[in-house]
């Protein structure tokens, strides 16, 4: 799967998925876990 986010908006994304932890956050999250 490619990247398509720089790395100031993926450190922005992991700043509001700790802010929130909404559904949709918690999925993106446990999927790039998932994937290292």
């Amino acid at each position: 799967m490619a990247n398509v986010h720089t790395k100031e908006i993926r450190s922005k994304n992991m700043a509001a998925i700790k802010g929130k932890n909404t559904k949709p956050e918690m999925l993106v999250r446990k999927f790039l876990h998932a994937h290292g």
